[in-house]
């Protein structure tokens, strides 16, 4: 009961975030003249998106490795695995580029661009599968 009402809760979580960064990549450009610049808010959104990526990979592995208990290939073992390899693979350029924004702007802007627009999408769609889960 624990585990499915944290599956819920983490589930909401990441779709919430893949909202929440969906609409800051749409709007980030409109408000450049205000107090708060939108590399502030993307710094904030980070920090948010790092504890996503910590609960996106690892709730992938669990979704792998619980489908590839069969020898037969089937939709769930394909499409556990493919969450599982976007998730490690997106989770590795954000920490690239954050670790390089921490030690004094290192990192790609374009890259950035990458990462967030398929954070989106493997954010909700893990959320999705989390929070549905009986």
């Amino acid at each position: 009961m624990f585990r499915n009402i944290l599956n819920k809760i983490l589930g909401v979580y990441l779709i919430a975030l893949a909202v929440v960064i969906a609409i800051q990549f749409a709007v980030e450009l409109t408000y450049e003249s205000a107090q708060i610049s939108s590399l502030q808010v993307w710094f904030v959104l980070d920090w948010f998106s790092l504890v996503g990526f910590v609960t996106c990979v690892s709730m992938n592995f669990l979704y792998m490795r619980a489908s590839n208990d069969s020898d037969s290939v089937t939709w769930n073992k394909l499409a556990s695995s493919i969450a599982f390899y976007i998730s490690v693979g997106l989770a590795m350029a954000f920490l690239h580029n954050f670790v390089g924004t921490l030690v004094g702007g290192k990192d790609d802007l374009l890259f950035w661009k990458f990462i967030n627009v398929v954070q989106v999408p493997l954010f909700a769609a893990t959320g999705f599968r989390l929070a549905s889960k009986q």
